[in-house]
């Protein structure tokens, strides 16, 4: 094997380690606000004023940017350049998203039995229209139950939230209770 064939694999394998050691970064993270609260977890959304964390332990915790110390205030900038999608979200606005348009959620044939009672609560981002634009499961009494949520969730329109007159991003929990 030639000593340059031998180079470029290492040059490869240390570019891909620090590409892995980066986006691992991206996933998990350390914010510390000036208070020398100590936050672990990755953004689940954010918009100039604050930042949700979805948190290590499977919560959430949403701060104000101006409180964070500088390097992870560097951070959530740095995530909603690349995150459009996920940011300007609110989760406080002038007008809050009322539904238009909402569908229900069919218990999948396998759960139907008598007395069969699920819920499933989602956090649902809304686009600058009122559409849905994601839908995640934060709880579900059954693994089988949250496809049926999901779909039903993503058939439901709502009037778009505003601040300052202005239509934003937003972020609401909707839970589906299921019967059978």
């Amino acid at each position: 094997m030639s000593t340059m064939g031998t180079q470029l694999r290492r040059v490869a394998f240390a570019a891909l380690l620090f590409s892995l050691a980066s986006l691992t970064r991206l996933v998990a993270e350390t914010f510390v606000s000036t208070d020398g609260t100590v936050y672990e977890g990755s953004i689940d959304y954010a918009n100039e004023r604050e930042v949700t964390i979805k948190t290590s332990d499977g919560g959430y915790a949403t701060t104000a940017i101006a409180d964070l110390e500088s390097e992870s205030a560097f951070t959530v900038q740095r995530w909603m350049e690349a995150n459009p999608d996920l940011s300007g979200v609110y989760t406080v606005w002038d007008t809050k998203p009322s539904v238009v348009r909402s569908r229900t959620a069919v218990t999948p044939p396998q759960l139907a039995a008598p007395g069969f009672k699920g819920l499933v609560s989602l956090h649902v981002i809304l686009d600058e229209t009122g559409k849905v634009s994601r839908a995640a499961v934060s709880k579900s009494t059954h693994d089988d139950l949250e496809e049926a949520a999901i779909d039903a969730m993503r058939k439901w329109s709502f009037k778009p939230a505003q601040v300052a007159g202005k239509n934003v991003k937003a972020h609401i929990a909707i839970s589906f209770k299921f019967e059978a």
